[in-house]
């Protein structure tokens, strides 16, 4: 395989193209457009289904919605299928199960969790079932309502986990993979004040980790068949620096031997080394850019992609043997990139 190829997602206006296909060469780092379609506003957030033929992307406004899209990545088409409300403002995340039975999606104005059918074209059938968070946090400018950030599927079960930035809690929940039907198992709260967003899992070790926006730290989470129980916390900035930031995305790498953060003010790449599913720190590295809401490591590759919503670049990064991103390769201008998707095929 000499190429991969990168889905985009941004806070593009409906009448420019938001979402971006980009073949990787995976000898350079290399990024070259392959395609793109417009038509949604603010297209932030993209799940691609297993198959890597179809996918899906919110529409991040009031009153947003969840459209999904059928994709060739070798002849450069996409096409959108359907689209459905998000049940709520701001739709902020959206996931397909391992499965690719239902996409789940949350709205962070809305307070809503959603979940949604998949039909066998990958076009989306009406919505199963929603329910919606309440609650605040210890923050009076950013936690003043329940905000629901990110859900994320817990490998190989019918748990999901929903990251509430306002109500400083991590939400347990069962999808009944027959019916669609959610419901809420168990709440686990986060220190006051730390804003969770998004989590991510070890690959083989009973272990996940949630990064914290508002205080910029991360979460090691042992997992007790489904339940969390908090480990440690460390932060994803320096001891030195003292200007403002907000944490944004975690990956684990597919050996389970680092976790990344990045940092959107310090502009940063946090990485970690894991040890018995602890961190510890290892050093930061520039993003390649101004913003790093998102980024993504390609499979069976050792390349990074990273997109820079502030400077409006995204970055392709070498990690090295020791773990650590190197200097940016490659680095493409694009609208506003929020969201960068690996896609499978």
């Amino acid at each position: 395989m000499t190429s991969a190829y990168i889905l985009s997602g941004s806070y593009a206006a409906a009448e420019q193209a938001g979402i971006t296909l980009w073949e990787l060469e995976l000898s350079s780092g290399a990024l070259t457009k392959k395609a793109a379609i417009a038509g949604v506003e603010r297209p932030s957030f993209l799940a691609v289904h297993p198959t890597g033929r179809t996918f899906a992307a919110v529409s991040e406004t009031g009153n947003g919605e969840v459209i999904a899209y059928w994709i060739n990545p070798q002849s450069g088409a996409i096409q959108e299928l359907n689209r459905q409300s998000a049940n709520g403002d701001h739709p902020a995340h959206v996931t397909i199960d391992e499965d690719g039975q239902w996409a789940l999606t949350v709205t962070y104005s809305g307070a809503t969790v959603s979940a949604y059918p998949l039909l066998a074209d990958g076009s989306l059938g009406e919505m199963a079932d929603s329910k919606r968070h309440e609650g605040t946090g210890a923050d009076t400018d950013r936690q003043d309502a329940a905000h629901p950030h990110s859900i994320f599927q817990m490998p190989g079960t019918n748990r999901f986990f929903v990251s509430d930035l306002g109500m400083d809690a991590i939400i347990r929940y069962r999808l009944d993979m027959h019916t669609g039907k959610l419901e809420q198992e168990a709440l686990v709260k986060t220190e006051p004040g730390a804003g969770p967003r998004h989590m991510a899992f070890h690959p083989s070790a009973s272990f996940a980790y949630g990064v914290n926006e508002l205080n910029s730290t991360v979460s090691v989470y042992k997992l007790d068949g489904n339940q969390l129980e908090e480990v440690q916390t460390l932060s994803t900035v320096p001891e030195t620096f003292s200007g403002n930031n907000t944490a944004a995305e975690i990956v684990v790498s597919d050996d389970g031997q680092f976790v990344y953060v990045s940092n959107r003010g310090h502009n940063s790449l946090a990485v970690f080394g894991v040890a018995e599913g602890l961190l510890n720190a290892l050093g930061h590295r520039d993003a390649g850019g101004a913003g790093p809401r998102h980024f993504t490591l390609v499979n069976n590759s050792t390349w990074m992609i990273i997109a820079n919503e502030q400077s409006g670049t995204i970055s392709s990064k070498k990690i090295d043997d020791n773990g650590m991103p190197g200097e940016t390769a490659y680095s493409v201008q694009t609208i506003e990139p929020v969201c960068v998707r690996p896609l499978k095929y």
